[in-house]
C-alpha cells in the first residue's frame, strides 16, 4: 500500500504567513496546518472535527457532533457488520463513533502521519481494535481494491481536498454496486457574487487552509459526473440551526477578539480568527454547510 511522505513539519510562523497570502491553500500547507492545529482542535472539538446537528433550543456541545454523525450513518444505511471508509478521519473520533454506535467495521483514512498514530492509540484505548483500522493515504487516490465498501463517508473533510471530482471518482470505484456516499462538508452558499466571496468566503478559505468552497449544486454534479445516483443535496439551513454552531452575537464575537488580540501562539490565533470569520459568514448568509448522499448503481 502506497503511502504520501510526510516531512517535518513547517514551524508554526510559515504556516501562517502562507495561509495570509491568500493563495488556493497547497496540500502541503494543508497537512502542516493539520499537524500544528491538532491541541487547539482537541481543546475546541475532542476528538470529532466537525460541526453538529444543532437543536433550535438547550446547550450546544459534543452531543451535535455525534448527533451529526448518527444523522449521516443513518442516511447511509449503516449498520452491523457493514464495511464503511470514513475519508479524512482526522484522529479517530468519528470513525470509532460509527463502529461503536452501528455495528460497523471501519476504516478511517488520513494524509496526516501525527493524525494516523494519534487514531490508532484511539481505536486501542476504546477497546475497538477489531473492528476500526486506520491507513495514511490521499482521497485523490485511495489505497484500497475495487469495490471493497459498502458504504464511503466525509465529514468536512472534502473542502480540504484539491481535486473533489477526483475523490468522488475514487469513492465510486472503491464502492460496491449498491453503495453508498454519504457526508456533510463546509460550502459557500449558492449565488455568490465577488463582492461577497472576498470579504466572507475568501477569508474562511485563507484562516481555515482550504484550497476552494463549492456550493450544493457543485457538490451534487461532482457526484452525478462520477457516476452516482444523486439521492440528497441539501443545504443544512433547511433542516437545523446552524448559527447556533457559531460565533454570531455580537457580546460574543467582541469576547473572542479580546481573546485573539491576547493570544501569542499564531495557530491558535490563526484558529480564533477562523472562528470569527465563519460566524461573519454565517451572519452575512455566504457560508453554509451541506448534507449528500449518493448511490452507486446496482449492476
Amino acid at each position: 500500500m502506497s503511502t504520501p511522505a510526510q516531512s517535518a513539519t513547517w514551524p508554526a510562523d510559515d504556516v501562517v504567513a502562507a495561509m495570509r497570502t491568500g493563495a488556493p491553500a497547497s496540500a502541503d500547507l494543508v497537512n502542516h496546518y493539520y499537524t500544528l492545529c491538532i491541541p487547539f482542535y482537541r481543546e475546541f472539538l475532542g476528538e470529532h472535527w466537525h460541526t453538529g446537528f444543532y437543536l433550535p433550543h438547550g446547550p450546544t456541545g459534543p452531543q451535535d457532533q455525534l448527533r451529526m454523525e448518527r444523522l449521516i450513518a443513518h442516511s447511509a444505511g449503516v449498520g452491523d457488520g457493514c464495511a464503511v471508509l470514513d475519508v479524512g478521519c482526522g484522529i479517530g473520533g468519528t470513525a470509532c463513533h460509527l463502529a461503536h454506535s452501528t455495528g460497523a467495521v471501519v476504516r478511517g483514512l488520513t494524509p496526516n502521519s501525527t493524525q494516523l498514530a494519534m487514531a490508532r492509540q484511539t481505536a486501542a484505548r476504546r477497546g475497538l481494535g477489531g473492528r476500526v483500522a486506520f491507513d495514511l493515504g490521499d482521497a485523490g487516490h485511495l489505497p484500497y481494491a475495487d469495490g471493497s465498501f459498502d458504504v464511503v463517508t466525509f465529514f468536512e473533510s472534502a473542502c480540504h481536498f484539491h481535486d473533489r471530482g477526483r475523490f468522488f471518482a475514487e469513492a465510486w470505484r472503491v464502492l460496491r454496486p449498491g453503495g453508498r456516499l454519504a457526508g456533510e462538508d463546509w460550502l459557500q452558499c449558492e449565488g455568490m457574487v465577488a463582492a461577497q466571496r472576498g470579504p466572507w468566503i475568501d477569508r474562511v478559505c485563507s484562516t481555515w487552509a482550504i484550497p476552494s468552497l463549492a456550493t450544493v449544486t457543485g457538490y451534487a454534479a461532482g457526484m452525478s459526473g462520477a457516476g452516482f445516483d444523486m439521492v440528497l443535496a441539501r443545504d443544512m439551513r433547511e433542516e437545523m440551526h446552524l448559527s447556533r454552531g457559531f460565533i454570531t452575537q455580537p457580546e460574543d464575537r467582541r469576547s473572542v477578539e479580546m481573546e485573539m488580540r491576547q493570544t501569542q501562539d499564531p495557530i491558535r490565533r490563526m484558529i480564533i480568527e477562523g472562528l470569527l470569520a465563519l460566524g461573519g459568514a454565517v451572519q452575512a448568509g455566504a457560508f453554509t454547510i451541506g448534507r449528500f448522499v449518493a448511490h452507486k448503481p446496482p449492476p
